[in-house]
């Protein structure tokens, strides 16, 4: 009998030491101090993504790729993952956003933003079965649509050769299936075919930079009028130009400020359910490093940054 409690005790301790909770931004096991590996960097915090495995450090000494330093950030997505009012909808995320008092940004003012990302898993979608992956947004939050974020088409949508100069502005038309759209001044316009739905500029195909890093650099500045602009730069060379408004009216009464997020956002996975029935969704993981924020170039490129043998973003 004593042995049978004993073993009893064991079985419930080892469940009760793999439950995971989340403790503000930091995740760790129930009864233990908060594991640093999973805490969120500086200004940042957690956005309904709750599982331990949807954000972490990478560590150059657990194998993870780095750009600089010893520290990247690793975000993961699986099948089931979801977290707040995401569970309700046809989207889920593994993504961190920008707390409000770290924010430098502004409507109407210029700034810079540059970081590195890695592709490690994320494979070509069709347009039948498309995950419309975001990896990074800029938003007003609430119910606002995002300015301006990075998404992964399907092959064969969307129509750049037809799309109105005065909007899209892309140096390949015909390559890359990470794009930037300008949803928020997209949907308050009206734009439709004419204006390729807000899809401005092809970036880079994601499959193709499987297993390497890239580097970006964002120039913008928030703008309402046709005075605003969105400047995009892929290793150093300039794959986007945009000239026009970027930040609706109604974007512009929220009363806050254009927020950042990054990491993996499916924003809507009914094209792969009704394509792929019950088949499980891929796990993906994607890398970013050397975020940085400033007022010009050099304080936000990475490849300068090395040359001059600046600090690496720990």
């Amino acid at each position: 009998m004593q042995a049978h409690k004993i073993l009893a005790a064991l079985i419930a301790f080892s469940a009760l030491s793999g439950c995971l909770s989340t403790v503000g931004d930091t995740v760790s096991r129930a009864g233990d101090t908060p594991d640093l590996r999973f805490e969120a960097p500086p200004g940042m915090q957690r956005l309904m993504s709750p599982a331990p495995h949807n954000f972490r450090r990478g560590l150059v000494g657990a194998g993870d790729p780095v750009r600089r330093g010893r520290v990247s950030e690793r975000y993961e997505l699986r099948e089931g993952d979801c977290g707040g009012s995401d569970c309700a909808q046809p989207r889920a995320r593994a993504e961190l956003q920008m707390r409000a008092e770290a924010n430098p940004a502004r409507i109407g003012e210029d700034i810079w933003y540059g970081w590195s990302f890695y592709n490690a898993t994320v494979p070509a979608f069709r347009k039948e079965n498309a995950l419309r992956l975001v990896f990074g947004q800029w938003t007003m939050g609430g119910t606002n649509k995002p300015i301006f974020r990075f998404i992964q088409l399907g092959k064969g949508e969307t129509s750049f050769a037809g799309c109105d100069p005065k909007v899209c502005n892309t140096r390949d038309p015909s390559k890359g299936d990470l794009v930037v759209q300008l949803e928020d001044i997209a949907a308050a316009r009206g734009w439709g075919d004419a204006q390729n739905e807000g899809y401005v500029c092809r970036l880079f195909d994601l499959e193709d930079r499987r297993g390497q890093w890239t580097d970006i650099m964002v120039n913008t500045n928030f703008s309402t009028g046709d005075d605003g602009y969105l400047r995009i730069w892929v290793d150093q060379k300039m794959v986007c130009n945009y000239a026009g408004p970027l930040v609706s009216a109604q974007s512009a009464a929220a009363g806050t400020t254009p927020g950042h997020r990054r990491g993996i956002y499916s924003s809507w996975t009914k094209r792969w359910t009704k394509s792929q029935g019950d088949r499980r969704r891929p796990s993906l993981i994607v890398y970013y490093d050397e975020f940085r924020t400033g007022t010009r170039m050099s304080d936000v490129d990475v490849r300068q940054a090395r040359a001059a043998d600046l600090p690496p973003v720990d």
